[in-house]
């Protein structure tokens, strides 16, 4: 798999990009492309992994990189950084896979219009599954 040359500054401001689905945004597990980022890669990698995947939302994943990082740094806490390159380590993944986010994209439609708690719960497990699939099976970082 060939990488892109990591960028050394993040592009300007003035960029413009589109939400994160809100099935990435309160996932917790660790895909790939995050658990290859260590605290030096500041998300340069990720964000080169973003670019090659889905070049239209790198001004929201920018924004994003930029707040976490200002908060984290007023804070001294290390978790919004994480939880950032998390989701959108998934993001990436998802992205990369469509096949498997064309079917996250149907069960998060099939739990929405779930009629009975069982179809509920079976498209949420589904859904749990689909988002942790990427880390059941490797050790954590």
């Amino acid at each position: 798999m060939s990488r892109e040359p990591a960028r050394s500054q993040p592009p300007a401001s003035d960029e413009i990009g589109v939400p994160v689905p809100e099935a990435l945004a309160s996932q917790l597990s660790t895909p790939p492309v995050a658990r290859e980022l260590s605290h030096g890669d500041d998300g340069f990698v990720l964000r080169a992994a973003v670019r090659r995947v889905a070049p239209d939302v790198l001004g929201t994943f920018d924004i994003q990189h930029r707040h976490v990082r200002d908060l984290s740094s007023r804070n001294g806490d290390p978790v919004p950084v994480r939880m950032f390159l998390r989701r959108w380590g998934m993001f990436v993944e998802l992205r990369s896979c469509p096949r498997r986010a064309a079917r996250l994209a149907h069960l998060e439609v099939a739990a929405a219009e779930a009629t009975d708690t069982e179809s509920a719960r079976a498209a949420a497990q589904e859904i749990a599954r689909i988002l942790d699939g990427p880390t059941r099976h490797s050790p954590a970082p």
